[in-house]
């Protein structure tokens, strides 16, 4: 009999919303192979399973989940799922239940007109790029990555899923694309501080976001949210040179924190902040002599 504290260790799930979404992590403990009943949900169900299979029952069919893959299931349909074997390991797997009109809007906005709900006829997707790009939405949706990394990810992947795996072609861009990634471009640098939402970016370029998304990041070689971390840390750059300790470069450049600087920084740079300026200085020593 499993009391309260060995349930707690068998499983562990946390879950959270963001902007419409809910979002679920769970990881299993190892132990015997387990089965979920027969169940349904009113939202698209996308999973990744991170490592360990699975087995589906839908749509009147098995279908093997493999470790790294991708599922998606409609919305109302009624699915089980279960472990094909024990688990001699931890395993994980990471949730995103998103509403059948957000998908409608992606799709519609890939194929520059009007789209019903979009159909996955398989649902397994076995896609590397787009597991990854699920894995880091979903870590960007958790932690405190900024809102517009978190926009950007999100439309990104959901694009992406419907226009490789439910046959929604891609429509060409609108007109006004150079003029739109400029005022961008310009808007981002003259407000490093703030957390700017990518709708706030799309009113100002007068496109829609998944059109901005697309012209910035074919232009500029990075999507929005990279192009203004980038600048960020120029800024952060020029500042700690002229002497500004680390916690207000932080402040100043709109970085969570001065730990989250720090990460970005040295992920960039190679050396922490302090580092940095501590290095300059000694160049600066060195030059005197």
């Amino acid at each position: 009999m499993i009391g309260p504290g060995a349930e707690e260790t068998r499983y562990g799930i946390q879950a959270w919303l963001r902007g419409g979404l809910l979002l679920e992590k769970y990881r299993y403990a190892p132990g015997p192979a387990e089965e979920l009943p027969k169940h349904s949900h009113g939202e698209y169900q996308i999973c990744l399973s991170l490592d360990f299979p699975g087995v589906y029952r839908y749509r009147g069919t098995s279908h093997a989940v493999p470790a790294g893959s991708l599922s998606i299931v409609h919305p109302g349909e009624v699915h089980s799922a279960r472990d094909p074997e024990e688990r001699l390991a931890p395993s994980s797997f990471r949730m995103m239940y998103a509403e059948p009109d957000l998908l409608a809007e992606a799709a519609t906005e890939v194929a520059g007109l009007g789209e019903a709900q979009p159909f996955f006829r398989d649902p397994i997707i076995l896609d590397r790029g787009l597991a990854w790009d699920f894995l880091r939405l979903h870590v960007a949706l958790e932690g405190a990555a900024p809102r517009l990394e978190q926009d950007t990810r999100l439309l990104c992947m959901l694009t992406r899923l419907v226009e490789r795996h439910a046959g929604v072609r891609l429509s060409p861009p609108p007109g006004g694309e150079h003029r739109a990634v400029r005022l961008t471009r310009e808007y981002l640098e003259d407000n490093l501080g703030r957390s700017v939402p990518l709708e706030e970016l799309a009113r100002l370029a007068n496109l829609s976001p998944f059109h901005l998304s697309r012209v910035f990041r074919d232009e500029v070689g990075l999507p929005p949210h990279a192009y203004q971390t980038q600048a960020r840390l120029g800024r952060a750059r020029s500042l700690l040179l002229r002497g500004w300790p680390a916690a207000r470069v932080a402040q100043e450049t709109g970085f969570a924190d001065q730990s989250h600087l720090s990460r970005r920084f040295k992920r960039l740079v190679g050396v922490t902040p302090g580092r940095y300026a501590e290095g300059s200085k000694n160049v600066q020593y060195a030059g005197a002599r």
